[in-house]
């Protein structure tokens, strides 16, 4: 026995040794000093933050409190739903923090960051496209979320017409903690929280190289992510409640740099913090590294005119002017293209003029080198598009197919299903030319307390649309709602539903649907069997639309093309 216990002794040893060695870079670690003051028109604040509104654990006053405590400005809100109404709703001061209410949209390949938005009568669409463009159409932003997250990455890359990507993502952090770096992480945080949480990153490599894909088709920026919910799911049951907000606060920032003083008003207010981020005129710090006050960057041209980060300069040379008034020394990087074009190091200036000879997307990153995590980019800035040829983001508008053959004429192909507390009738109406069109009045509501309801228009028949790309229809609403078009196919006793929602208003427009953009709503992505459809649906239900909602949907003219 007594070799057991010289066994256990030396394993206690070897124990405590390995916690010594774990906690004791936690006990040296100290952050940059920084004594500038932030120029009034620059706001410093943290961007995606959730709330008890959906899975966070803080109240959004004691949110703003953490916020206050540190000399932040604002907190940028985006709690899961589509939309959170109250996130969106919650945008107001509290002191000198202003909350601004969003959303983070679960679609059908990843997730999505939305800020700025008005609230729609409907929900948004799992289709990514389609709520980027309606958040745009708002003159909202929008952010893919944590974009090669372990769990939940982004996968549909043909896209456009978004805001940017979020670069560093503190939730894809936490993914990447196995038992062992877990465990190293509690030890440490509870030491020196800065430490610990910056000791979970490691390098965006994959994160910079898809944003400078994306910069290279049109403006597109990057933005820092802290994803704070104060709370570690450790399993599905069980999370530490911690780090806390203030704790990730202190972590990764957003300093935007408005167009005037900050409105009173909070829904100005966060007008103008939002108009900053579509603009792409902000920067990214890891604050826990060192604050950034005092750094800015613009670039000036050969004819004089300046233009701010995330701009577009039609001069193909000057310089980009970088302040860098701190007092420890910096790495500067700047980027063409996403290929290094010049390093200065070591920097010890306050003011760099960096030339620029040729058209290109620039981006500056800068490093702290006397810092423990000299290998994370410290600042990050939006690009400068410079020269003329640099693209637009503009969206790609396809052409109007040729119908081939129609489908349906009259309502006669269509009955009515739904759950037993809503209701849907059918009638038809003809123009003076004969032209047919269906006309579906439907009402939604729930049954006790299931949250399923639904109301739809079905046709179970045996289809064959081999040979073609989608459905085409005409379609009007008596208000702007989603609707869905689905259709289902059958292998042996098996149905399986493929669905592409679609926005209908006042007016009758014509949706052209390819087959491809068709998506189940679970389970593993595949292309429908076009031969073994055995319904069609013009649907409306809880994934699209609240309880209460009634309507008129008007369809006419189906076809294939």
């Amino acid at each position: 026995m007594k070799w057991l216990k010289r066994i256990a002794k030396y394993a206690l040893y070897l124990l405590l040794a390995l916690v010594v060695l774990t906690v004791a870079p936690t006990l040296f670690y100290r952050k940059g000093l920084n004594g500038n003051a932030l120029h009034y028109l620059y706001k410093k604040g943290v961007y995606h933050v959730h709330s008890v509104f959906s899975d966070g654990t803080g109240e959004v006053k004691e949110i703003a409190e953490a916020a206050g405590t540190l000399g932040l400005d604002f907190v940028l809100l985006t709690d899961h739903g589509e939309p959170n109404r109250a996130s969106v709703a919650a945008t107001a001061w509290h002191d000198r923090v202003l909350i601004v209410g969003g959303s983070e949209f679960s679609l059908n390949c990843g997730h999505l960051a939305a800020l700025g938005f008005k609230t729609p009568g409907y929900l948004f669409p799992p289709e990514p496209q389609e709520a980027i463009d309606e958040v745009t159409a708002d003159n909202g932003v929008t952010f893919i979320a944590h974009p090669f997250d372990k769990r939940i990455p982004f996968s549909d890359w043909e896209v456009e017409n978004f805001t940017g990507i979020e670069i560093m993502s503190s939730y894809s952090a936490s993914q990447e903690l196995d038992a062992l770096r877990l465990a190293r992480f509690l030890c440490q945080y509870l030491v020196n929280p800065n430490y610990a949480l910056l000791n979970t990153f490691s390098f965006p490599d994959r994160e910079l190289k898809k944003w400078a894909e994306l910069y290279a088709t049109g403006l597109y920026y990057g933005i820092y992510a802290l994803d704070a919910h104060a709370k570690l799911p450790v399993t599905r049951s069980w999370e530490f409640r911690f780090p806390s907000y203030r704790a990730m606060f202190r972590i990764l920032t957003v300093y935007v740099k408005l167009a005037g003083p900050l409105p009173e008003g909070a829904d100005p207010a966060a007008q103008a913090i939002v108009s900053a981020l579509k603009r792409g005129n902000f920067f990214n710090v890891i604050e826990a590294i060192a604050p950034a006050n005092g750094f800015a960057a613009e670039f000036i041209g050969e004819d004089g005119g300046k233009t701010e980060m995330g701009g577009r300069s039609a001069a193909n040379r000057g310089v980009i002017r970088v302040q860098t008034p701190f007092i420890f020394e910096t790495r500067v990087v700047v980027k063409k293209d996403g290929q290094d074009y010049r390093t200065i190091a070591p920097n010890r200036s306050r003011s760099l003029d960096i030339a620029i000879s040729e058209p290109g997307v620039y981006v500056l990153e800068i490093y702290a080198p006397e810092n423990h995590f000299a290998g994370l980019p410290w600042i990050l800035a939006n690009p400068f598009f410079i020269g003329g040829g640099q693209p637009a983001r503009v969206k790609n508008e396809p052409g109007r197919p040729a119908v081939k053959k129609w489908l349906v004429e009259g309502n006669d192909l269509f009955s009515v299903e739904k759950n037993g507390a809503s209701d849907g009738r059918i009638s038809e109406t003809h123009s003076p030319s004969g032209e047919g069109t269906i006309v579906f009045d439907f009402s939604l509501a729930r049954d006790g307390e299931k949250k399923d309801f639904w109301s739809c228009l079905a046709k179970r028949q045996d289809f064959d649309f081999t040979g073609y790309t989608g459905l085409c229809f005409e379609a009007r609403s008596s208000q702007e709602l989603r609707y869905w078009l689905e259709i289902r196919t059958r292998t042996g006793e098996r149905e399986t539903w493929y669905s592409h929602s679609f926005l209908a208003g006042g007016e009758f427009k014509t949706f052209f649907i390819p087959f491809a953009r068709l998506h189940l709503l679970y389970g593993p992505k595949k292309k429908p069997a076009l031969d073994k459809i055995c319904a069609l649906f013009f649907s409306i239900n809880n994934g699209l639309a609240y309880p209460g909602t009634s309507g008129r949907l008007e369809i006419k003219n189906i076809g294939l093309y």
